[in-house]
């Protein structure tokens, strides 16, 4: 009490434990790292992928925020650039087949040069337009697994927290777990932000539930922000969202029955 040493540092210093040989440490956050296609995109397009969010926020605003809900480990500059990259890539590969392909068939300049370009410039729209989009699908793919698996981890998260364990050590046991494939990057996520970039934990929370794609998921989070600031017990808060949850997965089941049941008969009849 003198000297202001916690029990933690006395512990650690009377009771040494022995580093195992070969033991490897926890890591308490994740790093993304640039493929070397990004890098080689940034190279070619980077300046003009600058321009193009200068002019147009709003389309880089929207894509920033599906590639955030996607959880794609790439920046958003870097995703336009590798768009952009893409695109060009494939328009003059499409145009020098299909050039190659009239000039095999003896077609007149005027037609190989005019389809060429056509044909090269519609793949280019349709390459930029696949890339525009796939980041929404894959929140929508993310949202559908997070739904599936947000009962069965209140219920652990309300389990964990009945035995006065702290939101990060509950974070941390959900996440080594690995049982939880739809929620791990999102759990990751608020791992990061406290162990890496120093939030705390309500911080974590809020931003995490703000680019989430599950509308479900960000309810939970914003329920625990307010029951930490608000100095409620997150015991009761997570017992009742899992009475909740459980009641709503299991309405959602029997509904895929009754429907699974309809088609059924459907068939038979037809048959």
């Amino acid at each position: 009490r003198e000297i202001g040493a916690s029990e933690q540092t006395l512990k650690r210093i009377l009771h040494p434990q022995k580093e195992k040989k070969g033991q490897l440490d926890e890591v308490a956050y994740t790093l993304y790292q640039q493929s070397l296609y990004g890098r080689v995109s940034n190279v070619f397009f980077g300046s003009m992928t600058s321009n193009v969010v200068n002019k147009y926020p709003k389309i880089f605003t929207d894509l920033s925020r599906a590639i955030r809900s996607s959880n794609l480990r790439i920046l958003s500059k870097t995703y336009l650039s590798m768009m952009m990259f893409t695109s060009a890539l494939v328009g003059v590969a499409a145009l020098a087949v299909t050039a190659f392909i009239a000039l095999v068939m003896q077609m007149p300049l005027l037609f190989v040069a005019v389809s060429s370009v056509f044909v090269g410039g519609a793949t280019a729209i349709i390459a930029a337009g696949i890339f525009l989009v796939y980041p929404s699908l894959v929140a929508n793919s993310r949202n559908r697994m997070i739904k599936d698996d947000l009962p069965f981890v209140i219920i652990h998260m309300a389990a964990v927290a009945g035995s006065g364990a702290k939101p990060l050590s509950m974070f941390k046991l959900i996440a080594s777990s690995g049982e939880y494939r739809g929620l791990e990057g999102e759990i990751k996520k608020i791992l990061n932000y406290v162990n890496l970039f120093g939030y705390n934990m309500s911080t974590a929370l809020k931003t995490v539930a703000s680019t989430t794609p599950s509308p479900r998921f960000r309810d939970l989070l914003t329920g625990m922000i307010a029951t930490m600031e608000s100095g409620g017990s997150m015991k009761s808060y997570l017992q009742s969202m899992a009475d909740d949850a459980m009641h709503t997965y299991s309405l959602e089941r029997k509904k895929y029955v009754e429907v699974l049941s309809t088609y059924s008969d459907i068939y038979t009849g037809i048959l």
